[in-house]
């Protein structure tokens, strides 16, 4: 009987089967942990994706009230008469023979007004003469910087024979 298979070849093919099988079986849970697991992490990928975008359109709609409030700011500005060349006729009053930029000009060059010692190497001025702002015959309104800081001067001001004097009234720096 050579075709008979004997029952110790028997049990080696039924435990080399069972064998396969289990690990099939084994292949294929570990293959469904690692799909369960990278699915759930999809889901909390898409969880944080969302919040992203919330985030977003919440800083979009911050930045568009931001923009508003900038444009009210301009407006409220550019109506201001700051600059406002009426003023020379009270200056002319007083003997002054210029305008409101030589106002502006004579200050640019007084930075020692400024009572704040420059940062990180800069040096305080008036470096803006778009944002000094001469208020009246009397007051100045105006922006300096180092580069690095920066704040708002209150100055009166008068003029004898055309020239300038500055008297420092507040000041401060942003931030404090």
């Amino acid at each position: 009987m050579a075709n008979t298979i004997s029952k110790r070849e028997r049990i080696i093919w039924v435990s080399s089967v069972i064998l396969i099988i289990t690990i099939f079986i084994l292949v294929i849970n570990k293959y469904q942990a690692t799909l369960n697991l990278t699915n759930e992490r999809v889901s909390e990928l898409e969880a944080e994706k969302t919040n992203w975008i919330q985030r977003e359109a919440n800083l979009t709609s911050q930045v568009e009230e931001l923009i508003k409030q900038s444009e009210q700011y301009a407006q409220i500005i550019s109506t201001f008469p700051a600059n406002n060349p009426d003023i020379i006729e009270g200056l002319k009053r007083q003997g002054f023979d210029g305008n409101v930029q030589d106002i502006i000009n004579d200050l640019v060059k007084h930075n020692e007004l400024i009572p704040y010692k420059g940062v990180l190497g800069g040096k305080m001025g008036f470096y803006f003469e778009d944002k000094i702002y001469v208020l009246s015959d009397k007051w100045v309104f105006a922006y300096f910087e180092d580069g690095h800081i920066s704040g708002y001067m209150l100055l009166n001001y008068s003029i004898d024979n055309n020239n300038i004097s500055w008297k420092a009234i507040d000041s401060y720096l942003f931030g404090e």
